[in-house]
């Protein structure tokens, strides 16, 4: 045990089994921190611990592709109404060990996703149930296209979603629930939106989905304000809603736009420097895509070699996505330097 170094995923397994608390952790981290001469990295995520968790997360898709490959075969049978039931239960059990007591990130995706579609379908077949006769339900496809065809099914279902989404997150406190949560943001908005304008509504899709993505944004701005050095577990929810939040946004708008170079461009320095002042790389990645689609739409109306465009599309956002990584504290620095006197600079990341 001599010089023996323990890793992230070993302290964290210390923290599940109840060695160490959380609260002991980051208190410990957060002194390790403010010791250390070299600016920290405080963008971190776990979405897996190492190959175990991977071969959980394995294991618990195979269950449910099993799973609803029997459910559906079981549509003629009473035991359709029986057996998500007991797979609701059995999905609970797998939860509590290992989204509680592991805390093992990815296969708890794999379990919440598979948790929660079987209690939005179970719900979406017991309407049915009670709205259609039953020859009109052979499998799990005909539930499907029932919930689809139905506005008020869908409002219902998207609340019923959202609403489990929270509760697991609320439960298990693993901050990659936040994906899901914003997913489901989105879906509760535009199904109460459909329900209420009707089909037209799809007309303004994008609208919807850029002004979702500002909120998300948003919410993440608000969660990092709260902890500027990011030492709890909160700064990893608020990476989850700028990985949703920024490509939404972004997305939307080039698609309202028709990804025009003079609404772009704009977009495209708006978030490097939002980038840059949050201390988050999301906004960034987003909009290194569109550089990478308005270079190559350049270079194609200069009729450049195809391959050549490729190369030189490659080679520019190679150099952009280095000169950032290995320059992004001093660039930050930079932006941030005449506000250090400012009260709002408190709320940031120091750089």
């Amino acid at each position: 045990m001599k010089n023996r170094q323990f890793s992230i995923a070993e302290i964290r397994n210390a923290i599940a089994a109840g060695v160490i608390s959380e609260e002991s952790f980051a208190r410990l981290e957060s002194f390790l921190i403010a010791q250390s001469h070299e600016a920290a990295e405080t963008e971190k995520f776990t979405l897996f611990r190492g190959m175990n968790d991977i071969f959980i997360a394995l294991g618990v898709v195979a269950l449910s592709i099993g799973w609803f490959i029997l459910w559906g075969m079981l549509a003629a049978s009473p035991t359709f109404w029986v057996a998500p039931l007991v797979a609701i239960a059995g999905y609970v059990v797998l939860a509590e060990y290992i989204a509680g007591k592991l805390k093992a990130a990815l296969p708890s995706i794999a379990i919440m996703a598979s948790l929660g579609v079987t209690i939005m379908l179970y719900a979406v077949a017991i309407y049915m149930s009670l709205t259609s006769t039953p020859d009109q339900m052979s499998g799990l496809d005909d539930v499907v296209d029932f919930g689809k065809r139905s506005i008020n099914v869908l409002v219902v279902v998207s609340v019923i979603g959202f609403a489990f989404q929270v509760g697991f997150f609320l439960r298990y406190r693993l901050p990659v629930s936040f994906a899901l949560i914003a997913a489901g943001i989105l879906g509760v908005l535009w199904s109460a939106l459909t329900a209420a304008v009707g089909p037209a509504i799809s007309s303004y899709l994008h609208y919807l989905i850029t002004a979702t993505g500002l909120l998300l944004l948003g919410l993440g701005v608000f969660i990092d304000s709260r902890d500027p050095d990011r030492i709890n577990g909160w700064a990893e929810c608020a990476f989850w809603l700028y990985v949703m939040g920024a490509p939404m946004t972004i997305h939307s708008v080039a698609i309202a736009f028709d990804a025009s170079p003079w609404v772009m461009v704009p977009v495209i320095v708006l978030a490097m420097l939002f980038s840059l002042i949050v201390d988050r790389r999301s906004p960034i990645i987003s909009a290194l895509i569109y550089v990478g689609y308005l270079l190559q739409s350049g270079f194609e109306g200069v009729s450049i070699d195809p391959s050549i465009t490729i190369v030189l599309v490659c080679f520019i956002i190679g150099g952009l996505v280095m000169a950032f990584g290995v320059g992004w504290q001093k660039a930050r620095q930079t932006i941030l330097a005449p506000f250090e006197t400012h009260a709002w600079r408190r709320y940031l990341p120091p750089s």
